[in-house]
């Protein structure tokens, strides 16, 4: 069941929130919450001992988790690489993931989902100062 509420949409903005995240449980997904077009975003929380369900990979989007709380595993390609909270994990969309709480607290994380190599500026040549 989603957590996730609109609080504000405004033309070409919107603001949304699953609220505190030391409560949050689960996953919810911002796209249509918030209209992104051209990344996914999402808020997930694994309970302790919990896992993703399964393995996947994808067909164009890299994914980049960052760890808001708590310490668990990715098992990226069949390697276990222990993470915990402030890591930031990039994934090509051909490695086979899967990810699951190694501790005794919430494994809280970010997921941002975006087409890999569709980055054609950054901050520095894409911001303009007004």
């Amino acid at each position: 069941m989603s957590q996730l509420k609109i609080k504000q949409k405004g033309n070409g903005y919107a603001v949304a929130s699953v609220g505190n995240l030391a409560t949050f449980g689960g996953k919810d997904f911002l796209k249509d919450a918030l209209s992104l077009t051209g990344m996914e975003v999402s808020f997930g929380t694994l309970a302790a001992g919990e896992a993703v369900p399964f393995n996947h990979k994808h067909k164009q989007n890299e994914e980049l988790y960052i760890v808001l709380s708590g310490t668990g595993v990715f098992t990226l390609d069949g390697e276990d690489i222990a993470v915990e909270s402030g890591d930031a994990v990039r994934i090509d969309p051909n490695v086979v993931r899967c990810n699951r709480n190694t501790g005794a607290t919430p494994f809280t994380y970010i997921c941002i989902q975006a087409k890999a190599n569709s980055l054609e500026q950054c901050t520095a040549t894409d911001g303009v100062i007004l």
